[in-house]
C-alpha cells in the first residue's frame, strides 16, 4: 500500500483539512468500506465543544469526513471547521488536539484497509 497525506489550514484560517490517498495493491470492496465508514462511531460527523473554565463561553469544532473509492485507490477527506461563539483566543493546544485527532483517525482507517497478514508500511 502506498499513501500520501496532506494536512493544511490552521486555527487562523478557522478551518483545517486532511486528504489521505491510498493506492492499494488490489481492488477494494468499496461497498463494504463505505458501509463501515458510514456507520462508524469513530468517523461520524461530529461537533466538539471547548469551554472556557468558569464561563459558558465555548468554541465549536465541527468534524466532517467523506470516503471515495475507485478501483484500488481510496481517498478519505476530513474537514475541521472552528466556529468561535465568543471572542476566545484559540491556542496551540487546540491545534494540537486537531492534529492528534487526524493522526488517530488515519491510524484506525489504515487498520480497516490493511489486509490481514500484510506488513504495515
Amino acid at each position: 500500500m502506498k499513501k500520501k497525506v496532506v494536512v493544511s489550514g490552521s486555527l487562523q484560517d478557522m478551518v483545517k483539512y486532511c486528504t489521505a490517498i491510498y493506492d492499494m495493491e488490489e481492488e477494494v470492496n468499496a461497498e463494504h468500506l463505505q458501509s463501515i465508514i458510514a456507520d462508524s462511531p469513530i468517523f461520524e460527523d461530529k461537533n466538539f465543544y471547548t469551554n472556557v473554565l468558569g464561563t459558558v463561553s465555548k468554541t465549536t469544532v465541527t468534524r466532517k469526513s467523506k470516503l471515495f473509492t475507485k478501483g484500488n485507490v481510496i481517498t478519505i477527506q476530513i474537514r475541521y471547521e472552528i466556529l468561535k461563539v465568543v471572542d476566545i483566543d484559540l491556542t496551540e493546544k487546540d491545534e494540537a488536539w486537531i492534529d492528534s485527532d487526524i493522526k488517530k483517525l488515519l491510524e484506525h482507517f489504515e487498520l480497516l484497509i490493511q489486509p490481514f497478514g500484510s506488513e504495515a508500511n
